[in-house]
């Protein structure tokens, strides 16, 4: 097992965090939600105590237990003081290693799921924000749904998520972080004490095919009834984090809706007042993800901000940045890097996911020599390379009856595969 440790002795608190390798994206196929279910399903009952019990002894440490799972990793993540550290780390060493899978528990914790799953539904950022990695991703792993599926859900069975814990709970599949009052000798020594009893093995393999290419453009209206207000994603597939393409796309990418002042906030919000927010980024895990711009105007302007954006995202594309915008972007990349270091705490978390995207260990040392590095030429080239106006993928929430005629009185259809596909359709 590797561990991290960022050392502070300011306060004496301690916060653990426990990495998993292994996250929704490694799920076998028609079993989405698997790694949620199971993680959750750990903290249910273990090493012979009930869910019950297991939150009575945390909150008696005062240190609750939060897990986390995304499309590459999961986490188990507590904060608690020095003297309670031991205590903590045993309760935490069962969950992992002795979890007794309850299936009264099972089943509760389905229905909590579907519960999840409404809510998603109740927000419309989220709503879009889930289309869109399913319309641009398809079949590939990272268009699965980390929380599942109501059918996804009904399926799994506490075979599969005892199968799942004996897959990835392996030594060699973990990562202990440690931030705060602890040095490396009692780090050292915590790990060996309380995870002693998780067994040998590596990670499972793990390879993700490039994501599948856009084939023209298409426009995803994600249809809800009674909007007064569009969300809106577009983008396409973008370099893999720290790739050598990432690093020019990624300042280009901040010059263009990464800041404030940048270009797709300065002309949507600044100049028009069509959206409080308008920002652009680069996913970043273990495979390749998506470039993403986000801006959400009201229903009545949609067609407007649409075409303005589309636009914008053109003349960026085929026109390139300005050596102006490289400069500001690059001093703003650069100086605000620090920002992600300012705590032990957050030093850990870029550690563990650097480690879970296999990236070199000096990331956080080069990052900013890396940024400045960058030339015009490059951002220009990879822009070519990567990136079409002709070839987005769209996704618009809204109340498809109303915004459907706007967008096609406004042309905005044209030379777009339209599709409309009911908000609760997953």
């Amino acid at each position: 097992m590797k561990t991290l440790l960022e050392e502070n002795h300011d306060l004496p608190l301690v916060r653990v965090q426990v990495a998993l390798a292994t996250g929704a994206a490694d799920e076998p196929e028609d079993r989405d939600g698997l790694t949620n279910f199971a993680t959750e399903l750990l903290a249910r009952g273990a090493a012979g105590k009930t869910r019950a019990q297991l939150d009575a002894a945390f909150d008696a440490l005062g240190a609750g237990l939060e897990i986390v799972t995304d499309l590459d990793g999961a986490y188990f993540e507590l904060t608690v003081l020095k003297s309670k550290l031991d205590a903590a780390l045993a309760l935490l060493g069962g969950v992992l290693a002795r979890p007794d899978f309850p299936p009264d528990e099972a089943d509760k914790l389905k229905r909590e799921i579907k519960a999840q799953l409404d809510e998603m539904r109740d927000d419309d950022g989220s709503l879009a924000r889930r289309f869109f990695q399913r319309a641009m991703f398809g079949a590939h792993p990272y268009g699965r749904t980390v929380v599942g599926t109501e059918r996804s859900l009904d399926a799994l069975t506490l075979d599969e998520a005892r199968a799942w814990h004996a897959r990835a709970v392996r030594r060699g599949n973990l990562l202990i972080g440690f931030a705060g009052d602890l040095d490396q000798r009692e780090a050292d020594a915590a790990v060996q004490r309380h995870f002693a009893a998780i067994p040998d093995g590596g990670a499972p393999a793990v390879h993700y095919p490039p994501p599948p290419p856009v084939r023209g453009s298409r426009l995803t209206i994600v249809d809800k009834p009674d909007r007064t207000q569009s969300q809106i994603l577009f983008g396409q597939p973008a370099p893999a984090w720290g790739e050598p393409d990432f690093w020019p796309l990624h300042v280009a990418v901040t010059a263009f809706g990464g800041t404030f002042t940048a270009r797709l906030m300065n002309e949507v919000r600044s100049k028009r007042g069509l959206s409080y927010g308008a920002s652009a980024r680069i996913g970043r895990g273990r495979g390749r993800k998506a470039l993403v711009a986000h801006v959400f105007p009201s229903l009545e302007q949609t067609a407007e901000t649409l075409d303005l954006v589309l636009g914008l995202w053109r003349d960026w594309v085929e026109g390139g940045i300005t050596a102006e915008e490289l400069a500001f972007a690059q001093g703003y990349l650069a100086s605000s890097f620090a920002f992600n270091l300012a705590t032990p705490e957050d030093r850990l978390e870029l550690r563990a996911a650097v480690e879970i995207a296999g990236l070199d260990g000096n990331y956080a040392a080069e990052y900013p020599e890396r940024v400045r590095a960058v030339t015009l030429d490059d951002t220009r080239r990879v822009m070519r390379q990567h990136l079409s106006p002709r070839e987005l993928e769209i996704c618009i929430v809204s109340t498809a009856a109303e915004l459907r005629p706007l967008l096609e009185a406004a042309q905005l259809t044209e030379g777009h595969r339209v599709e409309v596909v009911p908000f609760d359709s997953f």
